[in-house]
């Protein structure tokens, strides 16, 4: 009897389910899909910035991180639309950082640790999640409202409200504008059967 079953193709990206072929995704287009990098996605931003205790936030602070500058958390409410890799469906984001540095045993690096990432939609959080390592969580997120001149953003876990954030005098950003700081992140991967180890770290 011949063996049957497939093969894990070369340079392809899979995701489990791993069964069904390679994934598609935003670092994968399905064959044969029009891209358009200069139109996609279109996206609303809403930021809003508060300070806070030092220590709350070096608390949260992996090792070989540490708190740069003074303790400002950025609350960033993203809504995507238009996206190619979803079909022209878009999703919602809450993100939450603040100013950090980074020292290794061989690399240095500054700019801004994201904390967190809330999405309404499983694709994105998967996919950038396992492939990049952004500390992506699913959340109910409505779309932004806009009302009285003023943005009023919301996020939710099954019904349990944790952020509301109204937003007013909102403006285009000049084409100008200095490049944002630079994203730093801890990707880390469990090891199966080996609780309390990591893969990677």
């Amino acid at each position: 009897m011949t063996p049957t079953g497939y093969r894990f193709e070369a340079r392809r990206i899979y995701r489990m389910p791993t069964h069904f072929g390679p994934a598609p995704g935003p670092r994968q287009m399905p064959d044969g899909m029009p891209t358009a990098p200069a139109s996609n996605p279109q996206r609303l931003s809403v930021a809003t910035r508060f300070l806070t205790d030092a220590a709350r936030l070096e608390a949260h602070l992996p090792e070989g991180f540490a708190l740069s500058g003074e303790p400002v958390v950025t609350v960033e409410f993203h809504y995507l639309t238009g996206i190619d890799w979803l079909a022209g469906r878009g999703y919602t984001m809450v993100q939450v950082s603040w100013p950090a540095s980074f020292a290794g045993r061989e690399d240095k690096a500054s700019g801004r640790f994201l904390a967190v990432i809330w999405e309404n939609l499983t694709d994105p959080v998967i996919t950038w999640r396992d492939e990049i390592g952004h500390p992506k969580l699913y959340a109910d997120i409505p779309t932004p409202r806009t009302w009285d001149g003023a943005h009023l953003c919301s996020a939710g876990w099954l019904g349990f409200r944790f952020l509301d954030i109204e937003v007013s005098g909102l403006r285009d950003i000049s084409p100008d504008a200095p490049p944002p700081d630079d994203i730093l992140m801890l990707k880390y991967v469990p090891r199966t059967g080996a609780w309390g180890e990591a893969d990677l770290c």
